[in-house]
């Protein structure tokens, strides 16, 4: 599977490696660190993992803000309500709310995680996960269940 595209989230250019000084990372452990930044928004930035590849997409303040804010207050919600059935269930809950959660975007799954997700689709995915509850979760996993292939 080819490696997906390093794009800006708020305007879609190209995002190239750099320190995190360089691009206005705050955060001291990423300011000495590699990230992927946008040449052309302000401190628009993705944290770089080990194997070179950008943790999300790069994004400005107002979108990390808007994805933060998403997962703590709807997808934490719903992973929560799920650890009160099964305390030991984060694994396949997260799983699952991904899963849900990309269903309800009409997204491809490996683009429809948080970090990837510019201003408008945090919009679209709280909407989406708003009204949810953790049944609704597990409802949608069973009946988008993967079959199996003779």
């Amino acid at each position: 599977m080819p490696a997906l595209a390093i794009y800006c989230a708020d305007c879609g250019t190209e995002c190239e490696r750099t320190t995190g000084r360089e691009a206005g990372a705050r955060e001291p452990d990423l300011i000495d660190a590699q990230v992927w930044a946008c040449p052309l928004c302000l401190e628009a930035w993705a944290p770089c993992a080990a194997d070179g590849a950008s943790v999300g997409l790069p994004a400005g303040p107002e979108t990390r803000n808007a994805r933060a804010v998403l997962r703590e207050r709807q997808v934490e919600r719903l992973v929560a309500e799920a650890l009160r059935a099964c305390p030991n269930g984060r694994a396949i809950a997260e799983e699952r709310i991904a899963a849900f959660l990309a269903h309800a975007l009409r997204l491809p799954p490996e683009e429809a995680g948080i970090d990837r997700l510019n201003i408008e689709w945090c919009r679209e995915a709280w909407r989406a996960l708003n009204g949810a509850a953790y049944a609704d979760v597990v409802r949608h996993a069973q009946t988008y269940r993967p079959r199996k292939v003779a």
